[in-house]
């Protein structure tokens, strides 16, 4: 499970599950930097680690859990309490006359709307499109959904590069790029199926029979494991740099990480429920503009050319 660290300061993991059954946890620095933290032992567990500064800008943070292969259910809670920003308070005690508020920051050229002179090609008027209502969620709703993530701003700036550079370069973004955002698209749309579904497999209610809960509960994550190697599977390609055009942009992986956590409130509140099912807020704040930006990826990666499949021939 990947997690972002914005500041300095002590990461805890806490975490309590039914059963007796033994869990090892690990946390692991970003990158492979510094020594990772582990704990093992029944319920519960609550293991703490210090951030260095210099670990903070160096990509997400790890938690690895590992059970032993036993049969058997079982439910828990997970909590990862990060380090909040540091405050200081000795300029509020001096009067507010001589501090006046800081003025509005100016409006960057990115999250201006852009201004279409002209027809357009079907495909360049929905990335317009796409791209402007993602623009207006971000930049001009009065409801802008909290960026708990940090990926709304970055991909917005990143699309709006991308659609004035096709339509004053034409410019397209390559094979691997179109391919790796066409997976984002699809994963994103699995994942609001599990968000919206009303399939008794998935959201029950479970039954009241033990033998035929055990049942319904592996049907249910057969029926889930699809999305989950889905998820896994897109981490894997942003993590491996699949689209080497996106190499140096932190929004894939902040992204997907904020698409992982909510997958994991819309499995967990059925059988949690929604108040103790984990990431909610994150998971119902995310939602439109995740919804918003699959529309301008696939927009954008209709342009892209085919990935072309190379067969080697023996002389």
């Amino acid at each position: 499970m990947p997690f972002w660290v914005p500041h300095p300061g002590e990461i805890s993991v806490v975490a309590e599950w039914s059963g007796n059954r033994p869990l090892a946890f690990r946390i692991e620095p970003p990158g492979g930097a510094g020594v990772a933290k582990r704990r093992s032992g029944p319920s519960p567990i609550n293991m703490k680690m210090v951030v260095d500064p210099n670990q903070l800008k160096q990509g997400p943070w790890t938690l690895v859990i590992h059970a032993l292969p036993l049969s058997g259910a079982g439910q828990g809670r997970l909590t990862i309490n990060i380090p909040e920003e540091p405050t200081t308070n000795h300029a509020s005690s001096k009067p507010t006359s001589l501090f006046p508020p800081e003025p509005e920051k100016p409006i960057e050229t990115w999250q201006e709307p852009r201004v279409v002179r002209g027809e357009l090609e079907p495909r360049q008027r929905r990335i317009v499109q796409s791209t402007e209502s993602f623009r207006e969620l971000l930049v001009e709703s009065s409801n802008r959904p909290p960026d708990t993530c940090r990926w709304q701003d970055d991909l917005l700036q990143w699309l709006a590069t991308q659609r004035d550079r096709i339509l004053d370069e034409d410019t397209r973004p390559d094979a691997a790029t179109g391919k790796l955002m066409t997976r984002m698209v699809d994963v994103i749309r699995v994942v609001d199926g599990v968000r919206t579904s009303e399939d008794p497999v998935l959201i029950g209610p479970p039954p009241t029979d033990r033998r035929k809960r055990a049942g319904w509960e592996r049907l249910r994550d057969n029926h889930l494991l699809p999305v989950e190697r889905g998820l896994d599977e897109l981490l894997s390609a942003v993590q491996r740099n699949h689209a080497p055009e996106l190499q140096g942009e932190d929004w894939p992986l902040r992204m997907v990480s904020c698409l992982t956590a909510a997958e994991r409130y819309f499995e967990q509140r059925w059988i949690a429920g929604p108040d103790r099912a984990p990431n909610r807020e994150l998971a119902e704040a995310q939602w439109r503009p995740l919804n918003r930006a699959a529309n301008a990826l696939e927009a954008l990666a209709k342009l892209a050319p085919e990935d072309k499949i190379r067969l080697r021939t023996r002389n």
